[in-house]
């Protein structure tokens, strides 16, 4: 399992609560990650996150009227 970049690793105060994830997108992936500028978020970052937890929260949904 990778660890990341050393350098910013060891700059970053491990805290229990968070974790970094690296992820890699392609070219279009980014694009599409970037209509959203403004609207989910002012980073990549912020996008991403924001992305996943909807999609969470969506499944989330899906999962209590299933049961």
């Amino acid at each position: 399992m990778s660890r990341g970049n050393p350098k910013v690793a060891n700059k970053i105060p491990r805290n229990k609560e968070k974790d970094k994830i690296p992820v890699t997108f392609n070219k279009k992936q980014l694009e599409l990650i970037e209509r959203y500028m403004g609207i989910m978020g002012n980073t990549k970052a912020e996008i991403i996150r924001n992305i996943v937890i909807n999609w969470l929260l969506e499944r989330g949904k899906e999962g209590k009227n299933d049961k």
